[in-house]
């Protein structure tokens, strides 16, 4: 008997011990990351199990990330960088002098994240384990008509199984191979990937210089522009609005495009961001300090939960069916007077309502072939004809400019744009479409390679729109160009005037 008894005692351990395993790894999955703060900014700590050992760092804002194995241990170590302090990273890796200091400095603040997340995860492994035994010694005792003590016994089991998986785990993490990081695994979506592998030399060139050459360059354009119109000054202008699109999430242009743009009026065309993201919610709070009056419609790099975030910072959000409010509400009432300018916005038809990455590799044709027709439908069913409209897909754009030239009637109707990252406008029956190009140069991504750039549009005091100038800088080289256009009668014919100024 007693050798069967022990059997099937050693049997309902390891029944309790199973539940504990199960138990560890569901509180293992459960847990909350560690979100802790250091020099430069804020990182999230989390452990999940998995077949293989990797260390995985993330950086949600270029979504891109680095992946290594310097361990066996069967778990997943994940960091990801949800804010970081652009000022404080760039003049690490720019102070020659101290940059190695620096940077060990930002090993030991890591390493004391990591640490206190892996004794974070080991607590939550042992009361998950616990919980497991005492399940399983609760249904020994319900089901299994045993004994009560199997309560006691099956928390003791599961804590005690649990505490061997966690020192286990342990041990293979205490042989941490740093050479595993000589030959890491690069990750990104789809064309990111190789511009990933050239960032960090971008990311050099970036920073206050960068910032400071942009500032200089738009207002050495200043004066420029006053005399870029051949044939003398156009009329008398009352009103100057910006319009500006695809910033993708560069920070580096907004003090200066807020010193420009003060007291304007401000079109915001789309692609705040790269991803969508809540990470990338640290432009808002400049965006919402450009110009006067700013007016935003949203892009397919976009997201829900970003518009609301411009919203609450003051931003005038325009949706097909009205103002957004901070809630995600809208008005209702898709066409808003502003200083004398009926203006109406139409939110983009990709972008992402639950803040999560979408592909956009994908033209708008392809994803939503229908796109067009229902934003000709909407605008022809808006209450009245507006002055401006704003929508973020030049395709959309360009297909409402060739319907207006087709109805032969109304008011002018003045199309502002985006997506293409390329300054052009088009004038046909009296209609003018504008497009500002790229604000952010393309994103972190384009800085060097695409020039950062934005519209003036000029009315005059009879309230029409007189000239345009299209204004680009690239801070990393030094040049700047501001281009004059006069818009002309209606004919699909611009006379265009190009000047150049190299800045620095």
């Amino acid at each position: 008997m007693r050798p069967r008894r022990f059997l099937t005692t050693a049997l309902l351990v390891l029944f309790c011990a199973g539940f504990a395993l199960a138990g560890s790894v569901i509180a293992l999955r459960a847990a909350a990351p560690t979100v802790r703060s250091f020099t430069l900014g804020t990182v999230a700590f989390r452990v999940d199990p998995a077949r293989e050992g990797s260390l995985d760092i993330y950086v949600p804002i270029v979504d891109w990330g680095v992946r290594a194995s310097p361990f066996r241990a069967p778990l997943s170590v994940q960091l990801e960088f949800r804010a970081v302090d652009r000022e404080a990273a760039v003049a690490s890796l720019r102070s020659s002098g101290t940059a190695d200091a620096n940077l060990e400095l930002l090993k030991a603040e890591l390493r004391e994240v990591v640490e206190a997340g892996l004794f974070r995860a080991g607590g939550v492994m042992l009361l998950g384990g616990a919980v497991g035994g005492l399940v399983a010694g609760a249904l020994l005792v319900s089901i299994g008509r045993r004994r009560r003590r199997w309560l006691l016994l099956g928390t003791t089991s599961g804590l005690a199984t649990s505490l061997l998986v966690v020192a286990l785990a342990g041990l293979a993490l205490s042989r941490f191979d740093y050479d595993a990081f000589q030959e890491p695994t690069f990750y990104a979506h789809g064309a990111e990937l190789p511009k990933l592998l050239s960032f960090s030399e971008q990311l050099l060139t970036t920073g206050e210089e960068y910032t400071d050459s942009y500032d200089q360059a738009v207002s050495g354009l200043t004066n420029l522009i006053a005399f870029a119109s051949d044939g003398g000054r156009p009329p008398a202008i009352a009103r100057t609005a910006i319009v500006a699109s695809d910033l993708h999430s560069n920070g580096y242009v907004l003090p200066s495009f807020a010193d420009y743009t003060a007291g304007d009026m401000v079109f915001l065309v789309g692609d705040f961001t790269q991803l969508g993201t809540r990470y990338e919610d640290g432009v808002v709070a400049d965006l919402g300090r450009v110009g006067g009056t700013v007016v935003a419609v949203s892009g397919n790099h976009d997201s829900r939960p970003f518009m609301r975030a411009l919203a609450r910072a003051g931003v005038i959000v325009l949706t097909r069916d009205g103002r957004l409010d901070e809630d995600g509400v809208t008005d209702g009432r898709p066409v808003v007077e502003l200083d004398g300018l009926a203006v109406a916005g139409y939110d983009d038809p990709l972008e992402s309502h639950g803040g999560a990455f979408a592909d956009r590799r994908l033209e708008l044709k392809e994803r939503l072939p229908n796109a067009q027709g229902q934003f000709l439908d909407w605008f022809a069913g808006l209450p009245e004809r507006p002055d401006v409209v704003l929508v973020h897909q030049h395709g959309l754009a360009h297909a409402l400019l060739d319907a207006l030239v087709a109805d032969e009637g109304g008011e002018p109707v003045l199309i502002l744009t985006g997506h293409d990252h390329r300054q052009h406008i088009d004038q046909a029956g009296g209609h003018v479409l504008v497009d500002g190009g790229t604000l952010g140069a393309g994103g972190p991504f384009g800085i060097g390679e695409q020039a950062a750039g934005f519209a003036e549009v000029h009315w005059s005091r009879d309230g029409s729109l007189q000239v345009v100038d299209l204004i680009e800088v690239e801070p990393l080289s030094g040049s700047a160009s501001a281009r004059r256009i006069v818009v002309s009668d209606p004919t699909p014919n611009v006379a265009a005037q190009e000047a150049t100024e190299p800045s620095g």
